[in-house]
């Protein structure tokens, strides 16, 4: 079943995904906090959109990964879930914020999480994930 199809948004914002993440990584639009795109990030893992989830990663931080690699580790799990534990700034009218989540997915038959503080700066007008926190 395509994805604008299903009733909820993989992110798990509880929106259909056309008035969710979909907009932002099958028709170019563009997030409007760090929680949006870190959400369609999510979205973007389980849908295998590799393009997305490397346009919006800081062209700084790029060259410590690879279109490949991610491709390779999205495409190994089965992507169960996305919990936002908690957001500090990067609202419409901030140029930073990080957003703490706990994505869960199965991998190789086992159930997992990724815990994770990423932060996200805007970069020319764009929110950009730049890497996670120490």
């Amino acid at each position: 079943m395509p994805l604008t199809a299903t009733k909820s948004c993989p992110c798990g914002s509880g929106n259909r995904p056309l008035d969710c993440c979909t907009g932002l990584i099958l028709h170019g639009g563009e997030a409007q906090t760090a929680e949006q795109l870190m959400r369609s990030r999510y979205t973007a893992h389980t849908l295998l959109a590799i393009d997305y989830l490397w346009q919006t990663w800081s062209p700084q931080e790029r060259a410590t990964s690879s279109p490949e690699a991610i491709r390779e580790w999205a495409g190994s799990c089965q992507w169960l879930g996305l919990e936002i534990l908690a957001c500090e700034r990067g609202l419409a009218d901030d140029n930073e914020g990080s957003v703490t989540f706990c994505a869960h997915y199965r991998l190789d038959g086992r159930e997992q999480h990724h815990l994770e503080k990423s932060l996200f700066r805007r970069e020319a007008g764009l929110w950009r994930y730049l890497r996670h926190a120490d």
